[in-house]
């Protein structure tokens, strides 16, 4: 009795130590665009999978992930993301692959 409860204990070990491990947990990541200072950009206005956000601010540098005055764009599952960008004049297109973390786009 006693090898037949242990191999029962074993075995359910197995079964849910197998399925917690099949577990896919969907990954999220950020976007942010910028310009660079002296740019010459007006406010644009980019656009992500149809969410807008604006940049109202230029920078010398790629700034830190969540910087005012970027667009921003949090929380998204990872995979491909189309993006369109205008300040009235200019205009940007082009794919972002969001992966886990943080990931800066330099509009120019």
């Amino acid at each position: 009795m006693k090898k037949v409860s242990l191999f029962l204990g074993v075995l359910t070990s197995v079964i849910l130590m197998t399925t917690m491990s099949s577990c896919n947990k969907t990954k999220y990541g950020n976007v942010v665009f910028w310009q660079l200072t002296g740019s010459g950009y007006g406010i644009t206005v980019v656009s992500l999978d149809g969410v807008s956000s604006n940049i109202t601010s230029e920078y010398n540098s790629a700034p830190e992930c969540g910087a005012s005055g970027c667009a921003v764009f949090n929380n998204l599952e990872e995979g491909s993301y189309n993006y369109t960008a205008s300040d009235g004049t200019d205009t940007w297109s082009g794919s972002v692959q969001i992966t886990e973390g943080c990931k800066t786009v330099k509009l120019y």
